[in-house]
């Protein structure tokens, strides 16, 4: 274990004969400097956080909880089939999790896992494994492949998944994600399909066309294809996290993948040595609305005043998110967690843990008026569950497809994926 060096300063030799008064003089502004800038980093924390509630209370436009049954009468989800793609210590990897589903160009499914060789942390070697269900989810391929291996690196070093973007226009399905996240300097890499997620090409690291100071860990889940102006047609991952500090920024690319560049960044506050109870945006997903605004859901992770989720909107394709549409969402409670978001004729689907504090009950909740009220919604799983993803095929508008880790010991023993009828019922 390294030893801790006490450093200890004295003044040289040449200053002991400084006189008195100058002395104290320059102590007395070093203690007004010290004073200065405390007061300003703590005035402008200040003000976000300040800011920050008062965009709170206006979106919310109340304090109450924003459960409304009203709206759940026109909506009815069922779970029409369950499988378990993936299982905890059986086969070669002893643990899956960080569950990525997408539909692909041709109208079939991708399911995508981190394969953990060693351990159930997130700094350990992967694989990341893919199955392919080409009838809807009611089969998946046998066997599953892998498209990245980590080998046997040392510690610490290791890919992370990671987040899918789906290009119609090319139908070309990518993957984005970190590797060496947890070292001083990791690499952020990006790999491609051409046939339906049939093979993969090889991954080619894109940090320098990002900008090493925003290589990020992309969030597990999906991006989105502008499907509207502005930006029409540009690729948006949202990551978290960089190597110098907390927050999250958003990757943009519009020539379809080929370059990449940082768009809106948000930083924690402090930027860095968060403590809890800061403000800390981490794991996040978009989705684009009928005004071709895009909504983002995001990991609240250090429970800044709430342990719900944090809503960020941008109106400019992505390059910048405006304070004044930042705010807390009480209706979508969360212990600190990834959870699936997904948008669709006129509806907002929303998945994650019933919970506050634990990875349990696992729901799926909706909202008909883009986000600003959202239902109780229906339970899919009772009881541990952690991270989930949701998808829908092009041309499928009657089933909701969701992807989650669930058990009954740990919340990773299955990688589970159901198949959910989803009738809108006109209302009487």
């Amino acid at each position: 274990m390294p030893r801790r060096v006490r450093l200890s300063m004295s003044l040289p030799n040449n200053s002991r004969t400084m006189p008195r008064a100058l002395r104290l003089v320059r102590n007395g502004l070093l203690i007004i400097i010290v004073f200065v800038a405390g007061w300003i980093a703590n005035t402008v924390r200040s003000k976000y956080q300040m800011n920050l509630r008062h965009d709170a209370q206006a979106a919310e436009g109340s304090s109450a909880q924003r459960y409304f049954h009203s709206s759940q009468v026109g909506i009815s989800l069922s779970v029409v089939h369950d499988v378990v793609l993936w299982t905890r210590r059986t086969g070669e990897i002893p643990i899956y999790r960080i569950p990525v589903l997408t539909y692909t160009p041709r109208g079939h499914l991708v399911a995508i896992v981190e394969g953990r060789k060693e351990a159930p942390r997130d700094a350990s070697s992967k694989v990341f494994a893919v199955k392919r269900s080409t009838d809807g989810g009611e089969t998946w391929s046998s066997s599953e492949q892998w498209i990245v291996d980590d080998g046997k690196p040392p510690k610490d070093v290791c890919s992370n998944l990671g987040t899918v973007i789906v290009d119609d226009t090319t139908a070309t399905i990518f993957l984005m994600y970190v590797y060496c996240g947890f070292c001083p300097s990791a690499s952020l890499m990006l790999m491609n399909s051409t046939n339906d997620g049939i093979t993969w090409g090889r991954p080619r690291n894109i940090t320098d066309i990002v900008g090493k100071n925003y290589v990020t860990h992309p969030s597990p889940g999906h991006g989105i294809q502008k499907k509207l102006n502005p930006a029409k047609g540009r690729l948006i991952v949202c990551g978290h996290g960089f190597h110098d500090g907390h927050g999250l920024v958003l990757l943009l690319s519009d020539d379809h993948g080929v370059t990449w560049r940082h768009g809106a960044f948000v930083p924690s506050v402090p930027f860095q040595n968060s403590t809890e109870g800061d403000f800390d945006p981490d794991e996040c997903q978009p989705v684009e609305l009928p005004d071709g605004s895009i909504y983002l859901v995001v990991r609240n992770q250090l429970r800044y005043r709430y342990n719900c989720k944090m809503i960020m909107r941008s109106f400019d394709g992505g390059e910048t998110l405006p304070q004044n549409y930042t705010y807390l969402d009480q209706a979508l409670i969360e212990p600190k967690i990834t959870s699936g978001v997904w948008y669709h004729n006129g509806t907002m689907f929303y998945s994650g843990p019933n919970s506050k504090t634990e990875r349990r009950s696992l729901h799926i909740r909706w909202s008909e008026d883009h986000g600003r009220t959202w239902t109780p919604g229906t339970e899919i799983w009772g009881d541990l569950a952690g991270y989930s993803t949701l998808t829908m095929l092009p041309r499928d508008r009657e089933h909701l497809y969701i992807m989650y880790e669930r058990g009954t010991r740990k919340y990773y023993d299955e990688i589970a994926f159901s198949k959910i009828e989803y009738i809108h019922r006109e209302e009487s």
